[in-house]
């Protein structure tokens, strides 16, 4: 994807971002593939370099299925006991689940769809979910994209005030975006992109944000590993 923003719903649909320690087994069979972790679940303070004794008290597992070459899709649920060092009695159940298709459209062409469901149930807030759809088209040097989101935040995560700290609000954003590479297929890209975001939020928080439409705009310089010298290579050992 070429999006260069990491998703507002990341904290709904990814693992853990650092743990000192984890294990992992797994199971493929055909086109499907099982695995089970236990892992630490509070994440390490600001000294990376103190290595943190390994506690595995949280658990996570997964089911991925290809069906075909294109499609690939999963399910995955995981326990993370006080991930949060200011929270320490926040427990957190995840559940998460992807589909993504990639359509090979031709020579240096191609079609990549990605829709992500993620759930947080804590200890507090209950369940909240976040929803995501992106989508890009790219042919030769050029790429077109899209991502629409919507995600439920708390009070709590806003850091409201009153009677607003315990409810949830759901927000949404729109991104559409345009990337041109000036090196392309040479082992190295090098793109200059842009894009532009507008959001949606409940009227609620108007006394907060004010109420005037979100939106942003971005330009980006994005250097990356040539894809299309990939997918010539792969397709060549086919």
């Amino acid at each position: 994807m070429d999006d260069p923003d990491a998703p507002l719903g990341h904290h709904w649909q990814d693992s853990s971002h650092v743990t000192f320690g984890v294990a992992t087994a797994g199971l493929v069979w055909r086109a499907v593939k099982i695995e089970g972790s236990v892992f630490t679940g509070r994440e390490p303070d600001e000294d990376r370099y103190d290595f943190d004794r390994p506690r595995f008290d949280s658990a996570s597992g997964r089911i991925s299925w290809n069906p075909t070459p294109d499609l690939a899709l999963q399910f995955s649920h995981g326990y993370l006991k006080s991930p949060e060092a200011i929270e320490p009695l926040l427990n957190r159940h995840r559940t998460t689940a992807s589909i993504i298709y990639n359509k090979v459209l031709g020579h240096d062409a191609n079609w990549a769809t990605t829709f992500v469901w993620g759930q947080n149930n804590d200890t507090r807030e209950g369940k909240t979910q976040s929803f995501l759809l992106e989508s890009d088209l790219q042919h030769g040097r050029d790429t077109f994209y899209t991502r629409l989101e919507r995600v439920e935040k708390s009070g709590h995560e806003l850091v409201l005030s009153g009677s607003d700290l315990e409810k949830i609000f759901p927000i949404y954003a729109a991104s559409f975006g345009y990337v041109h590479d000036f090196t392309h297929g040479n082992g190295i890209d090098v793109g200059l992109g842009a894009q532009f975001t507008i959001d949606h939020r409940p009227d609620e928080l108007d006394r907060y944000y004010g109420d005037e439409i979100g939106y942003g705009l971005e330009v980006f310089l994005r250097i990356r590993p040539s894809l299309h010298r990939h997918h010539a290579m792969a397709d060549a050992m086919k």
